[in-house]
């Protein structure tokens, strides 16, 4: 999975989990008294909110633990705690000034009209902070404890436990295994079944008790939720962990269903409002429950967001609009539901039309107050980071707009439309008559690896100097997130490893490392860039004294320590060793994956193509092809052929479409730029052929072709 596509599967499975809670608040007049019993009950919406209520909230917890590791690692503590008391904290406050009076109205409005005894002899209110009434705006109540829980934990455990991150590692080994093995919902749903079965005050019938009121965490909410939070928390470290979701998420379903219909078999379809804690059977069959519930919740949660991962990976205009309006829709959706059951409790038609009804009305209305009152509007910014101006409406302007950051995600999807997080434009530059670059435009997209390839005096190193602000360009500009390379505001965001570098021979690895730690305001602490970059078996060894590769190790954890939000990488793995090269591979993805945007330049080709996202071919000072990988070699229109034939080479070298032929005992390797045709021809003119294979250009092939080609 790349880079890329990862969010668009994780915000529409985060879209998913909220829409699907205005459906669930729909359902409840339907089978309960709240906010007012209907004329038209249904056991088939009790079910219903049965199903969505075990999943809802852990899938959207989980993932929200997920955006806040990425988060805390692009921002910083400091940066993070300021985005979410904003992106949170305030549409919470607000949110409950604003919609909690309507909300609680409408239910008393609604209570008065299933019980007219009950209005008629009037009831006391309460304003014990035991009962304040947080209504469905709770999951931000408990999303702030549980950021600032993350908080502080994370720093107690690096400093007291774990300062060199090696039980993070052994950590990561024991998240892996359980997923592979499958084991994980297993000893994921074991603290939530202890303490629902523990809880003499749990409603059985409706799993997590929903812990709307009171200001005091509610124990059984803060373990379950907080398992779901702290499990997305450190499956970020791992993300390709969720391709395995994906590739089990039908087992995973499949078992969800089967323990959902046990669970509905031992507690019924429906409430048992009169006694909702007492389940018949004993304590046997209240284990038996517990347990089954709550491994339902971990095989439901790892099945969708499997599911999210496999069918919903690719961009899509439409789920990106989905996913940015479902934080507004969930936010103020209540006064509108409830409002319409209350409308409609009397009406005499059955839930059959009355339910798709109210859900169809309600979407309908918030979509287009999303797209109306809030998109364009400070509200649009507050709640996903960006407003989109009037004048790109619809949901394709999303095609051409940059992705607004969702509340719960650390950054935007890398798309097309995207601000660059740096660029040239028609830069040129000249060292007396020599053109080392001329007009070239290149740009740098959020969260992706940018390989810049090209021969010697191709223009690369110029092009780094350009945005490294070393150089100024005689024509055109060079910005560096947001801003000039000159600016300091702009400086503090990158890092750097250049090819050359020299650094005090007698200062240890570690020396150096804390010396480059001390320059940023919220580094990395030492001990996990050691980790990190292998060079924690170096720390004490005097850098003089290091081998080439080793050095250029201890300059990567330099260049690293400051979180840099850019990183320019010249010629990284010269000098490294197979071993050590795979290691720096590995800590480049996680950069990468972690949300920073890197420029890769190199002349080991097969690096480029292992790593990028994204390659730009120089040569002469322009940019002479730029694309993915792929995209690349498919600039070469070759194929090698190769196959075992007894067919003179110098006859099939005169094939139309065949360029080269070469003869290696039995098999012949034919490059050819009709493919099909010389394959279709070996075979009718060899009837023992054999061993063929066809594949297309290398990266490097292409390369040399392109290059070739400019010169």
């Amino acid at each position: 999975m790349s880079s890329s596509d990862r969010f668009h599967a994780l915000d529409a499975a985060r879209a998913f989990a909220l829409l699907t809670g205005i459906v669930l608040h729909a359902t409840m007049s339907f089978f309960l008294p709240i906010p007012a019993a209907d004329v038209s009950q249904s056991t088939a919406l009790a079910v219903t909110f049965f199903v969505i209520h075990s999943w809802r909230m852990p899938l959207f917890f989980l993932i929200a633990g997920f955006f806040a590791h990425l988060a805390f690692h692009r921002r910083g503590a400091r940066a993070f705690a300021k985005d979410r008391a904003k992106r949170i904290g305030v549409p919470l406050v607000a949110g409950w000034l604003l919609l909690a009076p309507a909300t609680l109205a409408i239910v008393i409005w609604g209570l008065a009209r299933t019980f007219p005894e009950l209005a008629a002899a009037g009831a006391e209110g309460s304003s014990t902070l035991s009962e304040f009434p947080l209504t469905h705006l709770w999951f931000l109540y408990y999303l702030l404890m549980l950021y600032a829980l993350a908080l502080v934990a994370r720093r107690a455990f690096v400093a007291l436990a774990d300062p060199s991150g090696a039980l993070r590692s052994r950590l990561d080994a024991v998240v892996a295994a359980g997923v592979r093995s499958r084991l994980a919902p297993l000893v994921l749903a074991a603290p939530t079944a202890a303490i629902l079965f523990f809880d003499a005050g749990w409603p059985v019938w409706f799993g997590i008790p929903t812990p709307d009121t009171g200001l005091a965490p509610k124990p059984t909410a803060l373990v379950a939720f907080g398992t779901a939070f702290a499990f997305g928390w450190v499956l970020h470290r791992q993300t390709g962990l969720l391709e395995r979701l994906g590739r089990h998420c039908a087992a995973n379903l499949a078992a969800a269903v089967a323990l959902t219909v046990a669970c509905l078999a031992i507690a019924g379809p429906a409430p048992d409002l009169a006694a909702p804690t007492v389940l018949a059977g004993g304590p046997a069959v209240r284990l038996a429950y517990a347990a089954a519930y709550a491994l339902s919740i971990w095989c439901w949660t790892f099945g969708l967001l499997g599911a999210a991962v496999r069918f919903a990976s690719r961009e899509s205009s439409v789920r990106r609009y989905l996913a940015d309006a479902s934080y507004w829709m969930y936010l103020v959706h209540l006064p509108l539901v409830f409002g319409m059951q209350v409308l409609l409790m009397k009406v005499p038609l059955p839930w059959a039309i009355k339910f798709p009804l109210i859900v169809s009305v309600a979407l309908a209305v918030l979509l287009a107050s999303y797209h109306w009152l809030v998109r364009p509007t400070f509200l649009g910014e507050l709640l996903n980071g960006r407003r989109i101006s009037r004048r790109r409406r619809g949901i394709d302007s999303i095609r051409a707009s940059p992705a607004p950051a969702a509340p719960f995600a650390a950054m935007p999807a890398v798309a097309g439309g995207a601000p660059p997080v740096a660029e040239l434009a028609g830069v040129t530059k000249r060292y007396g008559a020599t053109v080392a670059l001329d007009s070239v435009d290149l740009a740098v997209r959020p969260g992706e690896l940018l390989a810049v390839l090209g021969p010697n005096g191709a223009g690369k190193s110029t092009a780094i100097g350009l945005w490294l602000g070393t150089l100024q360009p005689d024509a055109g500009t060079a910005t560096v997130l947001g801003g000039s390379p000159l600016e300091v505001a702009s400086r503090l965001g990158v890092g750097v490893m250049m090819q050359e570098v020299t650094l005090a021979p007698t200062l240890t690895a570690r020396e150096h490392v804390a010396l480059a730690v001390s320059c940023y305001r919220d580094p990395l602490p030492v001990d996990e860039v050691l980790e990190r970059t292998g060079t924690a078996e170096l720390a004490k060894r005097r850098y003089g004294k290091l081998s080439a590769g080793q050095k250029r190790q201890v300059q990567l954890a330099a260049a690293i320590c400051g979180r840099p939000r850019l990183l320019f990488l010249d010629e990284p793995s010269v000098g490294l060793d197979v071993r050590a090269r795979e290691a720096m591979w590995r800590t480049i993805r996680r950069l990468r994956d972690d949300g920073c945007s890197i420029v890769l330049t190199t002349h080991y080709l097969e690096e480029a193509e292992a790593l990028a996202d994204r390659v730009a071919v120089l040569a002469r000072g322009r940019v002479i092809a730029a694309g993915s990988v792929d995209e690349m070699r498919a600039l070469v229109a070759r194929r090698q052929i190769r196959c075992a034939s007894t067919l003179p080479a110098e006859d099939v070298r005169r094939w139309p479409g065949v360029v080269d032929v070469v003869r290696e005992e039995r098999l012949l390797h034919v490059t050819a730029s009709d493919a099909e045709a010389v394959v279709r021809r070996l075979l009718a003119a060899d009837g023992a052929l054999a061993q063929l294979e066809v594949r297309q250009a290398s990266l490097a092939e292409a390369f040399t072709e392109l290059t070739k080609e400019a010169a």
